[in-house]
């Protein structure tokens, strides 16, 4: 046992030291977080879909790959009074936000990520406090090779927190993918709803208390998924974005789902934005910004 002991640690070890995304942005925050005016949160459709670069005032993308609202308060409650200069936050609410919360999932693998690499307890079990014992060893040795041997870029993101895909559009044609994520993403139950609403409503209460602005958004989709999306399912979201700008004076919601400012050409894949359409959308917001 004590040699299988050594070789464990020795694996831990060397995976905590591979760079990632999640370490990146937890000291990209450190540095910047008294400069930081707008804070972008959210799961893929933020990452992919906000560039910084486009913001006129200082901001930051915390979004995260299959983040989910529960995550985007635990990282709110963390930053928000580190962030000193922040005056807005703008939040996703997407088809699947009150659906879906990454610990029921296949990713649940990913809230190591949270517990190592931003100091947040968002589970207790123990594989989700090692690298180890939360992915594959097939996977975790891929990783070790792309790193230790073959010298690949492990960071995908920008110091801005923004990620672009390295191709404008995916492989599969956008009118075939659409409806097969649209059917991905539709929930068999509503059974996590109201807690998410009130992971939502804490977001803009804690905002709330401290002074801070939340702009709520429905990022665009390409008609072959908005067309397949499940009308009960996106009537919850869009209604939750209404109520909390009717009981919050700081909150604002804007449904971009069908903007007809987004042509296909804007579109990595049916429900995510590439970098022509980041830069459309990131201009578009910052345009809202400076009227609140």
């Amino acid at each position: 046992m004590v040699p299988l002991f050594i070789l464990g640690a020795v694996l831990e070890v060397s995976l905590r030291q591979i760079p990632n995304d999640y370490e990146f942005k937890n000291s990209q925050l450190e540095l910047q977080k008294e400069s930081i005016k707008t804070l972008m949160i959210g799961s893929s459709h933020i990452m992919y879909g906000l560039n910084s670069e486009f913001f006129t005032e200082e901001s930051y993308n915390l979004g995260h790959v299959s983040q989910t609202i529960d995550l985007d308060y635990y990282l709110l409650e963390k930053y928000i009074k580190q962030l000193t200069r922040l005056e807005t936050v703008i939040l996703r609410l997407s088809y699947t936000t009150l659906h879906e919360q990454i610990k029921t999932g296949p990713e649940s693998w990913r809230l190591k990520d949270y517990n190592l690499y931003y100091n947040l307890n968002v589970s207790d079990a123990l594989k989700h406090k090692s690298e180890g014992l939360s992915v594959k060893l097939k996977n975790n040795l891929t990783r070790l090779k792309q790193y230790y041997f073959d010298h690949e870029k492990m960071i995908t993101v920008a110091p801005s927190g923004w990620a672009n895909f390295q191709q404008e559009k995916t492989m599969d044609p956008i009118h075939t993918i659409g409806p097969i994520i649209a059917k991905k993403h539709t929930a068999k139950t509503d059974n996590l709803v109201e807690e998410n609403l009130n992971f939502l409503d804490k977001i803009v209460k804690l905002c709330d208390d401290e002074g801070i602005q939340v702009v709520l958004m429905t990022l665009p989709a390409h008609k072959s998924y908005s067309d397949n999306l499940e009308k009960h399912q996106l009537e919850l979201v869009i209604s939750a974005g209404e109520k909390m700008i009717n009981k919050y004076g700081n909150c604002r919601y804007f449904n971009f789902l069908n903007d007809d400012n987004f042509i296909e050409e804007d579109f990595y894949d049916a429900d995510h934005l590439n970098r022509n359409g980041a830069k459309k959308l990131s201009i578009l917001v910052d345009s809202i910004l400076t009227t609140l």
